[in-house]
């Protein structure tokens, strides 16, 4: 039982986490990019922006925190919920850089609202271990 909270608590948190990182590389790209000229001073101007780095730091980061979640999860219904970030994303980008919500996307964020509750409600058993492509 208190394997199972634990299992539980920890999927929690590394789902936070996951959609957290998930916002904040989105937030970084986008801060990064220049907002104009040819696509290679785009991407030259990319390159040399600070935020570029921390992006890919932070994509690190998500990478090691989404093999921690996937050792206490089925991906069918840990990457579900990490569409929460499309939520964030929207969001932080209105508050941030006055972008536009329009009915349609208020709409849309309802809707993965409700998808992600309809996921995180479904009942599954236990994950059971390896993919048999990796079980020896």
């Amino acid at each position: 039982m208190i394997i199972a909270r634990k299992k539980q608590l920890m999927l929690c948190v590394g789902l936070a986490i996951a959609i957290g990182l998930d916002t904040a590389v989105q937030l970084c790209w986008k801060a990064a990019v220049p907002l104009s000229g040819s696509p290679l001073t785009i991407l030259a101007g990319t390159a040399e922006n600070p935020l570029f780095a921390a992006a890919a730091v932070l994509m690190i980061c998500q990478l090691l925190n989404w093999m921690t979640v996937l050792s206490v999860a089925d991906v069918s219904l840990a990457q579900p919920i990490t569409a929460m970030g499309y939520i964030t994303v929207a969001i932080a980008s209105f508050y941030l850089w006055h972008e536009t919500l329009t009915p349609l996307q208020v709409g849309g964020i309802a809707l993965i609202l409700f998808g992600v509750l309809l996921v995180s409600r479904t009942h599954r058993p236990q994950a059971g271990g390896m993919p048999s492509s990796q079980a020896s």
